[in-house]
């Protein structure tokens, strides 16, 4: 048995819709104009208070009160609604449940504990997961590896892989010296040649074979 930790926005969810919306909110109540869902996908990746620091930044400056007040204003938004519009990947539902038949799975995600879990539980994961380290678990966040050396131990013994979608998720796997591969289908803003992952893919059921092949075992 391996211990097979993912991130989760961007890995195994579309989040983005629930988080734009929210910071779209955000916006609205200070007099400034929404950003496309695309544009949102630059601020995802480095926790919370990064993301709506960058997104106050990109549509017009920090204001003269800081980030703070509406970092408080962001994260009541979001908890209200975190699930409207996100979707797990295709081929993520049948593949967890392959891969959960003989490996622990794990999440280890910027995103806050609570909300983390009702995405999960209202995309349906939520059921193969048996350890979550989210960005309110620790003093940290990725890419510090204690986020995911907190996650492996909850989950037992074996091997870590770590499957991730971005440069923070490549650093992490770096950091905590385990294998990563990378999603192909999230939010990473560089080539998957200069992330240089032990594998990539691009749909879930290429995974199971990948994972085997790191392990050196049949799949």
């Amino acid at each position: 048995m391996a211990r097979l930790i993912f991130d989760l926005d961007g890995t195994l969810v579309h989040s983005l819709p629930a988080l734009c919306h929210a910071g779209n909110n955000l916006l609205a109540e200070i007099g400034r104009s929404p950003v496309t869902e695309a544009e949102y996908a630059a601020f995802v990746g480095r926790g919370m208070r990064a993301q709506v620091q960058d997104l106050l930044s990109a549509t017009g400056g920090i204001p003269s009160e800081g980030v703070e007040l509406h970092l408080r204003r962001f994260l009541d938004l979001y908890a209200a609604d975190p699930v409207s519009g996100c979707t797990a990947f295709p081929g993520v539902l049948d593949t967890l449940a392959q891969l959960s038949l003989g490996h622990a799975i794990g999440i280890a995600t910027q995103k806050l504990e609570a909300p983390a879990w009702h995405l999960l539980n209202a995309t349906g994961i939520g059921k193969f997961v048996t350890a979550l380290t989210g960005g309110d678990t620790l003093d940290v966040l990725k890419p510090d590896p204690a986020m995911l050396l907190h996650t492996a131990d909850r989950m037992g013994a074996g091997p870590i892989l770590f499957i991730g979608d971005s440069e923070v998720d490549r650093a992490t796997a770096d950091n905590a010296g385990v294998p990563f591969l990378l999603y192909e289908g999230g939010y990473r803003k560089a080539s998957v040649a200069a992330l240089a992952p032990d594998a990539s893919f691009s749909h879930y059921d290429i995974l199971p074979g990948l994972v085997a092949e790191l392990l050196g075992v049949s799949a």
